[in-house]
């Protein structure tokens, strides 16, 4: 009987433990200087460094994106870091990042390092970084495989105490799923879980997913003129639209 209930405690344990250990989006958004090869660099040099990381088991991918057609945006390029909270945890101190650096691209010399990273922080600029997590995703049928290749992306600022008040009218205009002839491939939500506070510029964001960018313009060409309805004027008591931009698919790594 004692094996029993210590085997039920442990297993309890781990319950426990996995329950807290999910997956979590780190983003960071990136300024190329004009006249660089930066943009090539985060082709070929970061994501061999980072596919070294996913092989290590250091994260579960690595998905780079480029704004699309919006020299005026803040930024050029996302960089989306898709990692379970056990494997965050392993680099959170300089320890333990400089551990992973070895293990993952074992060649790389300090002296290394710090030549490759004196050269990039001549060529871009980090604007921000966030973290979160999906909350809700739509696909218009199950072929669909997301992210797609090009998002529209909207980030909100939703008032303090709304969040479920605000994931439930999102979520709502999706009840009936996605027109399965339309040109939209999905729909994702995801909320900021790194910050809080009445002064955070965003904290929720959308994606419409497309398969094309012909498909984006197609669809945003056929879209008349609309007035919101009420459940839409609802919603726009309780969010603002911050920033959208479109991205485009450069790599997916995992």
């Amino acid at each position: 009987m004692k094996k029993l209930y210590l085997l039920l405690f442990f297993a309890l344990i781990a319950i426990t433990l996995n329950a807290q250990d999910k997956v979590v989006l780190k983003q960071t958004f990136i300024k190329v200087k004009p006249g660089n090869n930066y943009a090539q660099d985060l082709k070929t040099k970061f994501g061999e460094m980072a596919q070294k990381r996913i092989d290590a088991g250091y994260q579960l991918g690595w998905h780079l994106w480029e704004v699309v057609g919006n020299p005026q945006a803040p930024f050029t390029h996302i960089i989306v870091e898709p990692m379970m909270i056990s494997q965050m945890e392993k680099e959170r101190t300089r320890e333990g990042w400089l551990k992973m650096r070895k293990e993952a691209i074992p060649s790389m010399t300090d002296s290394d390092w710090t030549t490759f990273m004196e050269d990039v922080r001549d060529k871009r600029d980090i604007v921000a970084e966030a973290i979160f997590i999906t909350v809700d995703e739509v696909k218009k049928d199950e072929s669909v495989q997301l992210p797609d290749n090009i998002g529209v992306v909207n980030w909100m600022k939703v008032k303090e105490g709304k969040f479920k008040t605000y994931e439930n009218m999102e979520k709502s205009i999706y009840d009936g799923g996605l027109d399965k002839n339309g040109l939209q491939s999905g729909w994702s939500l995801a909320r900021r879980i790194d910050k809080y506070g009445t002064d955070l510029y965003w904290n929720y964001f959308t994606v419409n997913w497309f398969a094309s960018y012909t498909d984006y313009v197609k669809a945003a060409a056929n879209i008349p003129a609309w007035d919101a309805d009420k459940n839409y004027q609802n919603m726009m008591k309780v969010r603002d639209l911050r920033e959208s931009v479109i991205i485009r698919k450069v790599i997916i790594l995992e």
